[in-house]
């Protein structure tokens, strides 16, 4: 996998998704996300394979790619970031130097922490697998670095809800993983209208479950729904408010605070 991790950390990383002006609610485009509009990518490392890569949005504290190879792999030693991943065409198999094998799948979501070491192969039949990518913007303190964990694949049980009980407040928070540079929550919570406000960093939101409308300070109203990705950006502010069928729930990806 990592094909176009090269091209994550040079130069082109120059427009931010937003500006400091701008502070609005970002649906991530549906059409990338199906593999519309990828861009070839040449690797001087690797002429043969075709990589391909389309920057959705880059913040503040978070940046986020479809990033696509061919079939191969690639061998790393300390894995420079963390990653949140979601799996949208083919699958990735990955080893770390024992006989046990991980292997993730489309519609998969996972989590690659910052300093692994080990195979990760890409299967994609005659054509190319296809992923989400979400980084943190900066780099963390290399002392935060877990070179011993294995990818985490975010259990499907959980992420189904059944299981989910809300507090008094009708809330439900679960600490998925915390790396040394993205933090992901599981979180739930009855049909609620909130003030937005001490948003202090950007947020990915997957909404699994329901519909949210964030009105920001504008005004405008924006609407999500389930399968829906998108961005919370530092310092936006508004009211967010959730409607659906008893529950609703969604992943969240933020940078890690120690």
């Amino acid at each position: 996998m990592k094909k176009c991790l090269l091209i994550l950390f040079t130069g082109l990383l120059t427009a931010t998704g937003y500006t400091q002006e701008e502070r609005k609610p970002i649906l991530l485009n549906k059409a990338v996300l199906s593999g519309v509009g990828l861009e070839k990518v040449e690797r001087k490392d690797n002429p043969e394979r075709r990589f391909f890569q389309k920057r959705l949005f880059r913040g503040d504290d978070l940046s986020a790619y479809i990033v696509s190879s061919e079939t191969g792999t690639n061998t790393f030693e300390n894995f420079p970031i963390d990653e949140f991943i979601y799996m949208l065409n083919g699958e990735a198999k990955v080893l770390m130097g024992a006989p046990k094998e991980q292997h993730f799948f489309e519609r998969d979501f996972f989590f690659a922490h910052k300093g692994f070491t080990g195979d990760w192969h890409i299967e994609a039949g005659s054509y190319v697998h296809y992923e989400l990518s979400v980084i943190a913007t900066q780099r963390a303190d290399s002392s935060k670095i877990r070179p011993d964990k294995w990818h985490l694949l975010f259990d499907k049980q959980r992420l189904s809800g059944a299981r989910i009980e809300l507090n008094d407040n009708g809330l439900y928070e679960d600490q998925l993983v915390k790396g040394a540079e993205l933090t992901v929550l599981l979180k739930a919570e009855h049909a609620l209208e909130k003030e937005l406000k001490n948003i202090n960093d950007d947020k990915l939101i997957c909404l699994l479950s329901g519909q949210i409308a964030l009105i920001d300070g504008t005004g405008e109203t924006y609407t999500f729904y389930s399968g829906d990705f998108f961005l919370l950006p530092k310092g936006l502010k508004g009211s967010w408010r959730s409607e659906g069928h008893e529950i609703i729930k969604y992943l969240q990806v933020e940078k890690t605070s120690w």
